[in-house]
């Protein structure tokens, strides 16, 4: 009765369910003595052919170089690691004549390019009638019980990018996977099982784009003496990013695979992903050739759908894979991505000088940082002026430097305006993500201009003396020392003269002193060792005596004659001042209709800053206004040199002297003055209007 029932398996399974006795269960655990492994129906547990994946079968299979998703598990366990985050597979087969095969398959991404995963694949041909076999004859003896044959594959598999093992630098292009499998069928409730191990490695040749592979797989125990379907696979691919539009990809792949019962077979794939923000569409095809079955189709086709949610990106796919005279069959996989999504390296970049520096002889320093999760391949500093405008930008391969020095140059390798500017340091990894920054300011300022400069502090000499005396009153010394903290605290290190004067009264007999020029020495000489007494410097100080020669109302009244009665501390030296200072006393003088005054600022402007726009526009406006328009027409240019973006001053210049800006004319010297005369006999001309209304803000 044993006998007859294996026969009858035997035979149900040969002339029902033919496909599956070909493909699945070659040979069966009821066979007879071990055979010779040397072609097709010589090995067990042939479902494990049965590729896994809607998106790998819709490329013909060629995916060993390509498997960056949880059936990396199947195709090569070292692309575990070029999956993202955690991502779970989940595929329904319909097979040959009604065979179904499910597979389920999640991965894990680690840190440090490390990752794991697990798969079940589960095989079922459903229950169906089993014919019997005559014991004596072996002829057809009818239907018996109904039989049922299933298999399973359950996977667990471990991946590393050895860069993180070995520090040489080809080690990050290396990554190695290995997996263990159990391995089981059942045949109308007889089972058998065993144990398998797949290896798999990828080497990156060209980053992001060319991948090559190797696999060995189903290498491990028997089944009834037969050994597992084992193979070894060498593979390629080719990922080419903005094939035919921005953001779209183009993935080839090939693999050879060999089988060590039925030989050799040459796969091909192509994928094209098209995406259209949070979703895309991909379309596959593939040629499967060297199939042992003459009839097979080779051809394979497949789409796929994505999608991006907020908390996860979810893929459908499906595949279209013929067998000739066996049938066709489909595929259809879900994949469910959480996490993962590539993070931008961090960038941190912190000023290593002040606020401000000095163009020419002081740099800008800056120190950098970065760290992420991938390795940084190429970073760059872009420096921008206040208006937003790209005025340098310094790149680079692989990290950025620790510390970096702008020397306060654009591009062109001119120095740039006073103004403020940004630096803005952003780095790229290996995932494409680029991370920024928080920009660095800094004011570039010109060496500020040393100019001449006069105050005079006056005093009542009827509060410091008495008449016809030489030494300080007692409210003399209090308005003395007012006067003297308010020079220390606004010109330090400034020199004073303290300069005495006196009315036109004539000095009275038997005087102490002869005169009134000496009088008013007298006094300068009391107020100045007075000041000496409050710790002023005697260096800095001076007295001289005027007398009555320089009044400064009339004396013919004693109004008039107690105003010439004086002393005047007259402070004097050099002061710092910038270009922006300058601009901003000239503005001051065109508001009082002091022309040539406002002029003499401005130039002092350019002398201190030879780039700045706006101190050569208000110039031109002074030699316009003074009637001198070639001089106004140089200063113009200049201003449009560094101020290109003007259009009104440019749509002047085009009407007013259209050859300047093509050929200009000698222009107003840079670090010195325009020396020709100003003429006075010319009527102004039309002017552009001021760089700035005085006291208004700039002006298109």
């Amino acid at each position: 009765m044993e006998n007859n029932l294996k026969s009858s398996i035997f035979s149900t399974l040969i002339f029902r369910r033919l496909p599956f006795f070909f493909l699945v269960f070659l040979p069966l655990p009821y066979l007879a003595e071990a055979q010779v492994v040397g072609g097709p129906g010589t090995t067990s547990a042939n479902f494990e052919k049965i590729g896994m994946g809607a998106r790998a079968e819709g490329m013909g299979e060629a995916y060993a170089a390509v498997a960056d998703d949880p059936t990396a598990l199947y195709w090569n366990p070292a692309g575990l690691v070029l999956a993202r985050g955690t991502e779970f597979s989940l595929t329904h087969s319909i097979w040959l004549e009604g065979i179904t095969d499910e597979y389920f398959a999640f991965s894990q991404n680690l840190q440090r390019d490390g990752a794991f995963g697990g798969s079940l694949e589960y095989l079922g041909t459903g229950s169906f009638p089993g014919t019997l076999e005559d014991p004596v004859t072996g002829a057809y003896a009818g239907v018996g019980n109904s039989v049922s044959a299933s298999s399973y594959v359950g996977m667990l598999a471990y991946a590393q990018r050895l860069g993180n093992w070995f520090p040489a630098p080809i080690w990050r292009q290396v990554i190695v996977g290995i997996e263990v499998s159990a391995v089981g069928q059942n045949v109308s409730n007889v089972g058998n099982g065993a144990i398998d191990f797949n290896l798999g490695t990828i080497f990156e040749a060209i980053h992001r784009t060319l991948y090559l592979a190797f696999t060995a797989t189903d290498v491990g125990t028997d089944i009834q003496n037969f050994s597992a379907p084992v193979n070894a696979s060498l593979g390629g691919s080719l990922k080419i990013h903005n094939f035919l539009f921005k953001d779209d990809q183009n993935i080839l792949g090939l693999d050879t695979i060999g089988y060590i019962d039925t030989g050799l077979g040459f796969k091909f794939g192509d994928e094209y992903r098209l995406n259209f923000g949070r979703s895309g569409v991909a379309l596959r095809m593939g040629y499967r050739a060297g199939e042992s079955l003459d009839t097979v189709t080779n051809l394979t086709m497949g789409v796929g759908l994505y999608q991006k949610f907020d908390d996860f990106d979810a893929s459908l796919d499906y595949a279209y894979v013929p067998y000739g005279i066996l049938g066709d069959t489909n595929r259809i996989t879900l994949t469910i991505i959480t996490g993962g999504n590539p993070k931008p390296p961090i960038v941190t970049a912190l000023p290593e000088t002040g606020s401000s520096f000095v163009l020419g002889p002081d740099k800008m320093r800056i120190s950098i940082a970065t760290r992420g999760e991938e390795p940084v391949v190429q970073w760059k500093i872009n420096i921008l002026n206040d208006s937003g405008t790209l005025v340098r930008t310094i790149t680079g391969k692989g990290t950025p430097p620790a510390h970096y020095e702008w020397d306060g140059k654009d591009q062109s390798g001119e120095l740039v305006p006073q103004g403020n500017y940004s630096v803005n340091v952003e780095a790229t990894d290996d995932n494409d993500m680029t991370g920024r920054a928080t920009p660095v300011t800094a004011d570039a300022k010109w060496v500020p201009k040393k100019v001449p400069f006069s105050y005079t502090y006056g005093v009542s000499g009827d509060l410091l003396f008495a008449s016809g005396k030489t030494d300080l009153l007692q409210t003399g010394y209090d308005v003395i020392q007012k006067a003297a903290m308010a020079i220390r605290a606004k010109f330090p290190n400034s020199m004073i003269q303290i300069a005495g004067h006196t009315d036109n009264v004539k000095v009275r007999p038997h005087a102490t002193y002869k005169d009134n020029q000496e009088l008013s020495l007298l006094r300068a000489q009391s107020v100045m060792a007075y000041l000496i007494k409050t710790g002023m410097n005697p260096n800095l100080l001076s007295a001289v005596g005027y007398g009555d020669t320089k009044p400064i109302a009339s004396n013919d009244t004693p109004e008039g004659k107690a105003k010439n009665r004086r002393v005047e501390l007259v402070v004097s030296g050099t002061v710092e001042v910038s270009a922006d200072d300058l601009i901003q006393a000239g503005q001051q003088q065109l508001a009082q209709k002091n022309v040539k005054g406002a002029l003499e600022d401005f130039l002092k402007a350019i002398e201190s800053d030879t780039r700045s726009a706006k101190a050569y526009h208000l110039a031109g406006d002074c030699y316009l206004m003074l009637g001198g328009k070639d001089l106004a027409v140089q200063a113009y240019v200049k201003s449009l040199k560094y101020d290109p973006n003007n259009q009104t001053l440019r749509d002047w210049l085009n009407q007013y002297a259209p050859n300047a800006i093509a050929t200009p004319t000698t222009p107003a010297p840079e670090g010195g003055r325009v020396s020709q005369t100003v003429p006075t006999d010319q009527k102004p001309q039309a002017t552009p209007g001021p760089a700035a209304a005085p006291g208004g803000p700039p002006l298109p």
